[in-house]
């Protein structure tokens, strides 16, 4: 069976493991006592209903008791009702429409007998008002205690509540079809390696069978998913923003080859200046910043990627000079400045985006979207090795110790603690590898940001899932079996750490620190995981160098 058949297969078979989720899903929700749907998908959709019906106008500019936007909030008799979005552009139009001349607003007398200005001012409040009505309605789903995402997520899941084509579990559909299309993405990644390195063109062939069965098959992302839990929009974003980054700028390191796709011919050319270098692929390039500013926008922890792309692109600039410019030692400048040049990008358009998104929701936005995920504590349900300094520290009164002791528990109970190894590593591991394995780097990123969190559930674990299709082209075990026992320590380990949390919760059993050193454990299981991983890695990189070098 050609490549094509065999991922349109495994997509239909994918789709249909998804459909099947989701009927279930719907008949244990009526049926069962243990709901099938995610907690996270009934805070979406509570954020959707206060998006679309939360701010009528009949609550707002149609109710006597409305004369200024203070009153949505001061008013009782409105506050009570009106959950209306926070930010300018709203506001603004709900004054705008206050003062509709439709309405017997002050709007048709602005100019007095100015007949002409009146006509002009009619005329424009009749295009306009449909659009003012939209934004004076827009609701807030920051009013739903516990909605602590984008309202981006709240517009996607709208439909279940704004039309009636879309059935109840619609974000369960969107959700489902995300995760299909990641597949099709670590296909992309895949394709995108193997046209410009040999080696891995000849893996292509098999490699097209690890989406299809480490993803489309495998039933933890399809349950993740069909549950309504929204991590594969963002895994999305991430493997499009690699596909298309892998287009624009191949990894040159990879198997030690030294040609700039698209610039074969080049080698002897009048190209001597690194100013008038460019990408393989400029849209793809642009694209690639544009789909970063907008994962990270959905869920924070995408920014660490930014270390890895910047090394990636520091070696995909030197490589090139060299090449084209044929200059044995560029210049410092010449090497970062394509990727300072992508960071300036990504960043304003994550700028753009969060203004945009703050000038319609306002505050809120900041504070819950935002700043909650700096400020975060949780000290309970959760893998963190954090979670029982951070419950002591809760429950003990620092002010009645000691100098010392004080600054200590004052220390664990910090949220921001976790950030320093967390980050620290992250950027390490990500100038250290980016350079020489995007995908690698990305993977072994997402697996220490997770594994030192201060917050970390099984559902975190999708997040470098999400890499191994993509990742299991370049890693060279010494036996079959290896990747078999990887897996089964790691299972293991959270299988420890699952006996001890259910003494504890369900059992009311005080295990907490059996269940701490459990979390430990499975932290140093990461560890192990990770080392061999590397060191399969190295191992393929050796046969892929050798390889290469007979090819020459």
């Amino acid at each position: 069976m050609r490549v094509g058949a065999w991922r349109w297969t495994y997509v239909a078979l994918g789709a249909a493991l998804r459909v099947a989720l989701l009927q279930w899903g719907v008949w244990q929700d009526a049926h069962a006592v243990l709901p099938y749907t995610d907690v996270d998908y009934v805070v979406y959709n509570d954020g959707a209903r206060a998006l679309w019906s939360g701010c009528r106008l009949q609550d707002t500019v149609d109710s006597p008791l409305f004369e200024a936007e203070s009153d949505l909030f001061d008013e009782p008799q409105l506050a009570a009702k009106a959950r209306c979005a926070r930010g300018y552009v709203p506001a603004l139009a709900r004054f705008v429409l206050k003062n509709d001349p439709a309405r017997g607003g002050a709007g048709g007398d602005a100019f007095g007998d100015a007949s002409l200005f009146v006509a002009a001012t009619r005329a424009s409040y009749a295009m306009m008002r449909p659009l003012f009505r939209t934004l004076a309605t827009l609701g807030d789903p920051y009013t739903r205690a516990t909605y602590r995402y984008t309202p981006l997520l709240a517009l996607l899941v709208a439909p279940a509540h704004a039309t009636t084509w879309a059935p109840p579990y619609w974000g369960k559909v969107l959700f489902a079809l995300t995760d299909v299309l990641c597949a099709v993405l670590m296909w992309a990644v895949i394709d995108a390696r193997a046209t410009h390195h040999a080696y891995l063109a000849r893996t292509r062939a098999w490699a097209t069978h690890l989406p299809g069965v480490f993803w489309l098959l495998n039933p933890f992302p399809a349950q993740i998913a069909t549950r309504g839990s929204a991590d594969s929009v963002v895994i999305a974003l991430v493997l499009a923003c690699l596909a298309l980054l892998l287009r624009a700028t191949p990894e040159m390191e990879l198997v030690g080859t030294h040609a700039v796709p698209g610039d074969e011919g080049k080698a002897h050319s009048s190209v001597h200046d690194p100013a008038q270098l460019r990408v393989a692929d400029e849209a793809a390039w642009y694209g690639a910043a544009a789909l970063l500013a907008l994962a990270v926008h959905v869920k924070l922890y995408p920014v660490i990627y930014g270390a890895s792309v910047l090394a990636h692109l520091a070696t995909y600039r030197r490589h090139a000079i060299r090449i084209l410019c044929h200059i044995q030692r560029p210049s410092t400048y010449d090497v970062l400045v394509l990727g300072f040049e992508f960071a300036a990008v990504s960043a304003m358009m994550y700028a753009l985006l969060n203004l945009g998104v703050w000038l319609l929701w306002g505050q809120p936005f900041v504070r819950h979207a935002l700043l909650y995920h700096v400020a975060r504590q949780d000290h309970r349900h959760n893998f963190s090795v954090y979670f029982l300094p951070t419950y002591l520290a809760r429950a003990f009164d620092a002010t009645d110790a000691a100098g010392p002791l004080q600054a200590l528990y004052t220390l664990a109970s910090s949220p921001l603690v976790s950030f320093v190894p967390q980050l620290l590593t992250c950027a390490y591991v990500g100038f250290r590898l980016g350079g020489r394995d995007l995908v690698l780097s990305c993977a072994v990123q997402t697996v220490v940001f997770v594994a030192l969190n201060k917050v970390y559930t099984s559902q975190y674990f999708l997040w470098y899932l999400g890499f191994v299709p993509v990742l299991g082209t370049t890693l060279a075990f010494r036996s079959a079996a290896h990747p078999a026992l990887l897996l089964a320590v790691w299972g293991a380990a959270q299988g420890i750490w699952l006996y001890w949390a259910y003494q504890l919760e369900f059992r009311a059993q005080d295990t907490f620190v059996p269940l701490w050193l459990s979390s430990l454990l499975l932290l140093a299981m990461h560890v192990y995981v990770v080392q061999a991983c590397l060191t399969a890695w190295t191992a393929w990189r050796a046969r892929a160098r050798t390889a290469h070098q007979k090819r020459e």
